[in-house]
């Protein structure tokens, strides 16, 4: 059994009071829902992120959503404090943001378990009936088909190089400069290939939605895609796209990462892909679930044994 922090209390820190209230005048929500959420259904505590103390010597268990909580998370891997990081999750979120990933530990889940193993260990975690329920209503509520009959939707693969480069949002965290990164990811890929490429750039979320990767994708112009932890790694290759990942991604265990390997890159068969998809789909949650302990206890069961990540670029 995984290593749970059952008897801890979690402290489930929001946005600043002075954003709450700003918000609020605004006709806003003063709180996350979903940190409010997460209070209730881990029975935590819910404070504004100014009343979060780091240095007391507390051990107490975080959770945390986005970014803007980067400099709590290293202060929490530093002082050896579990966390939860909430953010977009890895599947079903097309039209609007329904599904959120908790990744324990780091900011999407790097792990891998096989669809026999989470099985048995949500049987014994959490029962037959609910397990069933997740089978027969959850998984399909997420992806419109019952487990046994989703397959990877493949695309006509083509030519061309599709780059998605990373934030710089996500680079804060990591200690780099995103335009300089990608630069130079941009200077090294010809090194390995003479193929065309095409880089997406970040868009906002409306046009994100008008023109989805899979639209970019089903264009058949693709060989594979390079990003660093963009779940577009996820999106591609479950399209029948190879991806490369070159950093931390919940996509790399279905990903090749190395350039030098780009003209052949690294695809898994289909059962690969469907059990990993599986794993991630468990690891991710509606803002409802939240409200539940169900969620961290699967939490801890499936992602317990996760260590933090301590990367610079």
């Amino acid at each position: 059994m995984n290593k749970t922090h059952n008897k801890s209390i979690w402290r489930c820190v929001d946005w600043g009071t002075d954003k709450a209230e700003e918000r609020f005048k605004k006709g806003k929500n003063r709180a996350d829902p979903y940190i409010l959420n997460m209070s209730l259904g881990t029975n935590g505590i819910y404070m504004n992120d100014e009343k979060l103390d780091l240095d007391d010597g507390s051990k107490e268990p975080c959770i945390f959503r986005g970014l803007g909580k980067s400099p709590h998370i290293h202060k929490c891997i530093e002082n050896e404090i579990p966390f939860m990081y909430i953010d977009t999750g890895y599947f079903g979120n097309t039209h609007r943001k329904k599904w959120h990933r908790v990744a324990y530990n780091n900011l999407q889940t790097l792990n891998h378990i096989g669809f026999d193993k989470v099985r048995g260990l949500l049987l014994d975690g959490i029962g037959n009936r609910k397990f069933k329920d997740i089978m027969n209503n959850r998984f399909p509520d997420c992806f419109g088909v019952q487990y046994d009959n989703w397959q990877p939707n493949t695309c006509p693969r083509g030519e061309k190089i599709l780059v998605v480069p990373p934030s710089q949002k996500v680079f804060n965290h990591f200690g780099g400069d995103a335009e300089i990164w990608t630069k130079k990811l941009l200077e090294e890929i010809p090194k390995h290939t003479d193929r065309e490429i095409v880089v997406r750039e970040k868009l906002g979320r409306s046009a994100r939605v008008s023109y989805t990767l899979e639209d970019q994708l089903m264009e058949r112009d693709y060989h594979c895609v390079v990003t660093f932890n963009s779940i577009a790694s996820l999106e591609s290759v479950v399209r029948g796209i190879p991806a490369i990942t070159l950093g931390p991604n919940a996509g790399s265990y279905l990903s090749d990462k190395h350039l030098s390997n780009i003209e052949l890159p690294y695809f898994p068969d289909d059962q690969t892909i469907k059990e990993h998809v599986f794993y991630l789909f468990m690891c991710q949650f509606t803002g409802e679930e939240m409200q539940s302990i169900l969620t961290k206890r699967i939490i801890e069961i499936l992602q317990g044994n996760e260590v933090p990540l301590k990367l610079k670029i």
